[in-house]
Parts: C-alpha cells; structure tokens; sequence
C-alpha cells in the first residue's frame, strides 16, 4: 500500500508540474496580446490629448490679449514648473520647452510619462504685438529627415516622444534638436531608424478663421 500510494503522489507531482508548465505558456502567450493592447490604448490616449492641447492652445488664443489688442499663443516652458516663460519684453525665453501644461490647465505628460514638447513660431508668442493674419510663421513638418513637407508655415507644434523617449534615429532626432523643422509618420520599426512620435500642430487656417470668428482678427 505505502508503494501504491507513493506512486500516487509521485504522479500527482508530475501532474502539477504539467499543469503548471501549461499555465505558464498561456500567459506567455497572452503576454504579447496584452501588451500590444496596452501600448495602442496609450498611443490612443496621446493622440487624444494631443488634439486637445492644441484646442486649448487656440483658446488661450481667443481669451489672451496682446498690448494691442492682438491675439497671442503661450510660451514654452523653459523651467519645467509648468508655466509658461516669458521675457518682460513679451517674447518668450526660448520658442522650443515643454508644454506650459499649468498655463494651459491641460496635459502635464503623455501616457509614458514624459513632458509635452511644445514649439511656437516667436512672432505668434509676442504678447506685446501679438499676430494678425499676415504674421509669418516658420515651423515646417516633414514625412522624415530631409523629406517632403506635410505642412509649412505652422504657427505651433506639440510632440509626444512615444514609448521609446529620445530615439537615435534621425527622424526622431529631428523632433528634439531645437530648430523648427519636425517629423511626422507612422510607427516604424526601421533598424537605426526607429519611429514613434505623436505630433499634433496648429494650423494657420484653422487658428486664424477661429480668431476671426470670434471678432479677434483682423
């Protein structure tokens, strides 16, 4: 009896180390299931919130008035407290920071936890003069590094850097060096070249006929 029922046990042991083996290859095999649904409900997330900073970015807009009179955009933050920074002049410190997330009331960081790149043509900033409908503007979105333009002449960008933070490649690059030219594309897992920012801009068109709309310009 005392053989019969080690057996029984033994066999038992094996059981469990199937049973635990099998449990295992499914959640391995959920795992990546998992995981892909959780990167598109951020991604999905950014893109909201994208689209709303750049509403909110028109609404500081429509109730912020320059000297004169004028519409104008916020300033970067150049000092990571969530403001926006600005010269007693009425230009701001720098055109490229951070989203002024607390100026705006909206958005401190995306669904990876990083800060907001946000980048304004100056001239749109200037809360002395503010802009009218001729003032130029000077940020250029690109299809990739060197490419073809998707937009010219945008007023203001916003960036979201993704799941991957500050890439090597030389799109993403692009959207971090400091000067007014961006890249914007699909996801793409290229060797050296991997890609996956969220831009949202401002259009002039849209900006501007939301000012006039609202008897802000001209």
């Amino acid at each position: 009896m005392k053989l019969n029922l080690h057996k029984a046990q033994g066999f038992s042991l094996v059981e469990m180390a199937v049973v635990l083996v099998i449990v295992g290859l499914l959640i391995a095999g959920l795992a990546v299931p998992v995981t892909a649904q959780l990167d598109q409900r951020n991604y999905s997330d950014t893109q909201k919130e994208l689209i709303a900073l750049t509403d909110a970015l028109i609404g500081f807009a429509l109730s912020n008035f320059a000297l004169n009179g004028k519409p104008h955009l916020p300033c970067p933050d150049s000092d990571n407290d969530g403001l926006e920074n600005r010269e007693v002049t009425g230009l701001c410190t720098n055109a490229q920071g951070n989203i002024p997330w607390a100026t705006l009331a909206l958005g401190k960081q995306d669904s990876w936890d990083q800060a907001y790149i946000y980048r304004v043509t100056p001239a749109f900033a200037d809360s002395a003069i503010g802009f009218t409908l001729s003032t130029v503007r000077d940020i250029q979105i690109l299809d990739g590094a060197g490419g073809n333009p998707l937009a010219s002449n945008v007023p203001a960008v916003i960036v979201s850097k993704g799941k991957t933070g500050n890439g090597a490649g030389a799109d993403e690059t692009e959207n971090t060096n400091g000067d007014a030219i961006f890249v914007s594309h699909n996801l793409s897992n290229a060797a050296g070249n991997e890609f996956d920012d969220l831009l949202a801009w401002v259009p002039a068109s849209i900006l501007f006929n939301r000012m006039v709309a609202a008897d802000r310009l001209p």
